[in-house]
């Protein structure tokens, strides 16, 4: 008898040292996925393709990149010609994250569009925003996907560099604004004529390329403000107003000087009347015969 009590005795003290160990050894492998879901790994969430989250690593880098460069290159505005490499990244590797094909399913479909905050997706389209707001796609000419300066940007750039080289240089050289404003004229009226030739509609200002509506608004701001050349347009402006003015007051100064100037105003009314029956009856007469 006393030999099966210990026996028990003995199973049982067995049994509550397997069921610590169990549940120590669970404790452990819990901690451990905890341990691991820190480091990166997926527990308890899906497991994605190592080659679509290298690709959203990628995105990641490419996004904050371009967002640097937008905000260093906002004014003076030179972010369509100073960021265009980065953006140029940033679509090729966001259109290969949405056509990458792992196990039978695109990484688009997987890391895209799954939830309202949708962040890759959100990021993307606002820096397409900047991207299409600032009709940056009209400085270039895009040949085998690679993005170079259109021969109407470079013109441009070449052209407003030439008048404010002429500005600089004429103004160090003379200190005179109005001796700026006469050999540079020529120069500023041709950049202006041209940047007008630029815009695909009558208005211009949305159609035309970011970079260059910038650099063309301090130019005139320069002409305009800074060196007040447009007050030696003001004097053939003036001439033409007064002329127009004056003409279109003859008509009406002939009319005041035919009713208070004419002859038959200083006749008395007597000989008026008489003249105006004579010529009557002369014209009754004439009928007769």
């Amino acid at each position: 008898m006393e030999k099966h009590y210990c026996v028990f005795v003995l199973y049982l003290f067995y049994s509550t040292i397997s069921a610590k160990d169990e549940s120590f050894i669970m404790k452990a492998n819990i901690k451990e996925n905890i341990l691991n879901q820190e480091e990166g790994y997926s527990f308890p969430y899906p497991v994605y393709p190592e080659e679509c989250t290298s690709l959203l690593n990628t995105i990641a880098q490419y996004a904050s990149n371009f967002t640097f460069c937008s905000i260093k290159n906002a004014k003076p505005i030179t972010l369509c010609r100073n960021c265009v490499e980065n953006y140029s990244n940033l679509s090729k590797i966001y259109n290969e994250l949405m056509t990458k094909v792992v196990n039978e399913t695109t990484c688009g479909s997987l890391l895209i569009s799954q939830d309202r905050f949708d962040v890759v997706l959100e990021y993307y389209d606002r820096i397409t925003d900047i991207w299409n707001k600032g009709h940056c796609n009209d400085c270039f000419d895009f040949t085998n996907e690679t993005a170079n300066l259109s021969n109407n940007t470079i013109r441009f750039n070449k052209m407003a560099e030439d008048t404010m080289n002429c500005i600089t240089s004429t103004y160090n050289l003379t200190n005179n604004t109005e001796e700026v404003c006469v050999r540079c004229m020529q120069s500023y009226i041709s950049l202006d004529i041209f940047y007008k030739t630029l815009s695909k509609d009558s208005i211009g200002v949305d159609t035309i390329c970011m970079d260059i509506v910038d650099s063309m608004n301090t130019t005139r701001s320069v002409w305009s403000k800074s060196l007040n050349c447009c007050k030696l347009r003001k004097t053939p402006e003036i001439i033409f107003l007064c002329c127009t003015g004056i003409i279109s007051l003859l008509p009406l100064l002939f009319y005041v000087a035919v009713k208070y100037c004419g002859p038959i105003r200083d006749l008395p009314n007597v000989l008026k009347e008489s003249r105006f029956k004579q010529s009557i009856l002369r014209s009754v007469q004439g009928r007769i015969n």
